[in-house]
């Protein structure tokens, strides 16, 4: 099983991190604060093999997230389908993601 860590916001977020040091983020692009792209980066500025997975239910941002790939950062759109999300995160957790596995 995961033990997992819950923030409403961005900057919650970077206070969750901090203290818990995941393994793994998830985190959705649009929050407050600081939104999952700006999370990201920062993560990885305070960690660069911090892994993360970002996801959307705006289509727009599907563009967005697609370009983010280029920095390693898998992504989902809305609504998730449980058993994908599953797998990837075992794939990233693991080391054997690979980026065209994007949804």
């Amino acid at each position: 099983g995961y033990e997992v860590r819950v923030a409403f916001n961005g900057e919650e977020a970077l206070d969750v991190w901090e203290q818990f040091k995941p393994d793994l983020v998830i985190s959705d692009i649009r929050m407050p604060k600081m939104n999952g792209f700006e999370l990201a980066h920062e993560l990885r500025k305070r960690n660069p093999s911090q892994k993360v997975i970002l996801m959307t239910g705006y289509a727009e941002e599907a563009e967005l997230l697609e370009q983010q790939k280029q920095h390693g950062f898998p992504f989902f759109t809305k609504p998730v389908d449980l058993p994908v999300l599953a797998k990837i995160v075992k794939e990233v957790l693991e080391g054997t993601y690979q980026p065209e596995y994007s949804f």
